[in-house]
């Protein structure tokens, strides 16, 4: 369960930072997700069907600036059906696709505050070396 303020956890999926340490990246790449956090070992989501959530929540960015979009266009241009169309679907793909890493950062931290992402155990290992 974690232990860090509402406010630190929020700071660690803008930032795509571990939610267990906040040293290790959550991603490699844009588009390419470490399995587990290169500073502590956890694993980020043991089970496939983890991104599911993620998902919803790049629905749900989607929608806003879909809606926010349409709105804005509709009322302070004159352009046609067609055009407002292709402009609102081109920039909304393009938001889901900038947010991606944000959205799944979120979600880790989400998961790791369910209690679905543990701290990983300390090995004791006999001589004193962990």
């Amino acid at each position: 369960m974690a232990q860090e303020t509402p406010s630190v956890l929020i700071r660690r999926a803008l930032t795509q930072k571990c939610p267990v340490c906040g040293r290790g990246a959550v991603f490699a790449s844009h588009f390419r997700m470490n399995r587990t956090c290169p500073k502590c070992n956890v694993v980020f989501w043991a089970d496939p069907g983890e991104s599911l959530g993620a998902m919803y929540l790049d629905y749900a960015v989607a929608t806003a600036v879909f809606i926010v979009l349409w709105a804005v266009l509709s009322w302070t241009t004159s352009l046609s059906d067609l055009a407002q169309w292709i402009i609102i679907s081109v920039v909304t793909v393009a938001s889901v696709l900038a947010c991606y890493p944000i959205t799944r950062s979120a979600w880790t931290v989400l998961v790791y505050i369910s209690g679905g992402i543990e701290r990983p155990r300390l090995k004791i290992v006999r001589g004193g070396r962990t």
